[in-house]
């Protein structure tokens, strides 16, 4: 049985987490993710929609700033580690863990991670749960009959995770495979499992509404994103590996081998079956994925979440080995140096570090600049449209207070911005703020732009980068009797 800790670590955890909500830099996509909290809908382009929605309660009551749409993020970064924690018997792993880029820096940054990895460890509570009702005894649990409410909170966590990102739809083959590993009769929960699911998908049925209105479009983005090919897939996978020792450290790549090897044992207890298949089901996955396409280094997070609960039990038969306790700390060395870099980094800017490749630095540069355009563009005092070529670029202006939109295929990068497709050519007069000028093909019609103002984008006193404020004109039509006199010489 999990012991249940106390909450006053993860209250004063969340307090520590509001503090660096408050100072830390924001981040593109954050911006972003805020800008649909103020055009709610069914879903969005590119994710489902509970990022944009606990957002908006958050700035509803917190305010609406950088701090105010950041409080959900931190809410569930100490959510995921409480249930970490309660899972896990080695409160030693679990420091480890709250040490780790993700449930530091990390722990912050409202994006679709967020909801999705607090709905993954609340699922995983939750199954928990449901594997000691089906396996008898005192020690298990108490019945082997399941109440119908258990099913029905389930449902609701299941939805809850997919409207928060598509990556929760892993947990119910993993689901189901652990309710088979449990070697319990069908009738003792196939009912129960199918009517979670129907649960489900009623909760997550937005998703659907949102793409028969874009007749799927949405769904398909996300197919063809996750589909590409790499050309080398050696390096595809050791990128992905090498990013995830980073987050985590090295323990859920050396502990595969181990689970495999005692498959059978961990699938006898409740805890540990439904940990094991939440863990290595996933990491499996994107493993194999790696090989066929470069995925991004957050796609395989709901893996490390339910990772330590099987680490602490093969710390249990290793524990009194000098080697092995050593080789555990060592094991939590990337992540930790990584968080001790950033940190430093923060305090004191890291001379060797360019400015031009200082990600942290740059979100502080971005937000300066972009205020400026807006003070600018604002006194120029003509109301026309205002245009990006990013939807980064376009969250960052309506950051600051500015109707900006997206020009659709300047970006190979589609968005929200661009559903529906917007262009310089349906308007005849508007600012552009971009740091080149558009090409050709964007500007049909338009007379040559004039520049506006310059603002530069100075990471730690070094102009990394500019922002270009253009106003662009469509050229007149000369009138017909113009036009005969110029035919005739005139």
């Amino acid at each position: 049985m999990d012991k249940k800790p106390g909450l006053l670590p993860f209250v004063l955890l969340l307090g520590i987490y509001l503090i660096l909500a408050a100072v830390l830099p924001a981040a593109d996509d954050e911006v972003y993710y805020w800008s649909w909290s103020k055009d709610l809908q069914w879903s969005y382009f590119d994710h489902p929609p509970m990022t944009a929605v606990l957002i908006r309660l958050s700035t509803a009551i917190f305010g609406d700033s950088i701090f105010g749409f950041r409080v959900p993020a931190c809410i569930a970064s100490a959510f995921v580690v409480y249930v970490i924690s309660r899972l896990t018997p080695s409160k030693s792993l679990v420091w480890g863990v709250i040490l780790s880029p993700l449930f530091t820096i990390g722990a912050v940054l409202i994006t679709p991670d967020s909801p999705l990895m607090m709905c993954w460890a609340a699922y995983l509570w939750w199954s928990v749960a449901l594997h000691r009702h089906l396996t008898p005894g005192p020690e298990q649990g108490v019945s082997t009959a399941v109440p119908l409410r258990l099913w029905l909170i389930g449902g609701v966590i299941l939805g809850c995770g997919v409207l928060s990102k598509y990556t929760m739809g892993l947990a119910v083959p993993v689901g189901f495979l652990c309710l088979l590993l449990s070697r319990r009769p069908p009738k003792k929960w196939l009912s129960g499992y199918l009517l979670h699911g129907v649960v489900a998908f009623v909760v997550a049925s937005p998703i659907l509404i949102y793409n028969i209105q874009q007749n799927f479009e949405p769904l398909l983005f996300q197919w063809r994103h996750s589909a590409q090919q790499t050309p080398n897939a050696l390096r595809s996978i050791v990128e992905f590996i090498g990013v995830q020792i980073l987050l985590f450290g090295t323990i859920p790549f050396f502990l595969f081998p181990w689970v495999i090897a005692h498959f059978r044992r961990l699938c006898d207890d409740p805890r540990l079956r439904v940990c094991t298949c939440f863990y290595a089901v996933p990491l499996a996955f994107f493993l194999y994925k790696s090989t066929q396409a470069r995925l991004e280094g957050n796609w395989a997070l709901v893996s490390f979440v339910s990772v330590w609960p099987v680490a602490a039990e093969w710390f249990q038969t290793v524990r009194t080995s000098r080697f092995w306790r050593r080789s555990t700390i060592l094991a939590f060395t990337p992540p930790a140096l990584a968080v001790l870099v950033i940190c430093v980094h923060l305090l004191w800017p890291i001379s060797w570090i360019p400015p031009k490749l200082d990600r942290v630095y740059r979100q502080f540069a971005l937000k300066e600049a972009t205020q400026q355009v807006a003070e600018k563009i604002r006194a120029l005092g003509e109301s026309i449209p205002i245009y990006t070529d990013s939807y980064q670029m376009t969250a960052w202006l309506r950051f600051q207070s500015l109707p900006a939109q997206q020009i659709d295929g300047v970006s190979p990068r589609a968005s929200h911005y661009t559903r529906p497709s917007r262009k310089l050519t349906d308007v005849d007069r508007a600012y552009v703020v971009t740091n080149r000028e558009l090409k050709p093909e964007f500007t049909g019609g338009f007379s040559p732009p004039d520049l506006i103002a310059t603002v530069p984008i100075s990471v730690r006193g070094e102009a990394e980068n500019q922002l270009n404020i253009r106003l662009y004109t469509r050229q007149k039509k000369a009138s017909n009797e113009t036009e005969a006199g110029v035919d005739r010489g005139e």
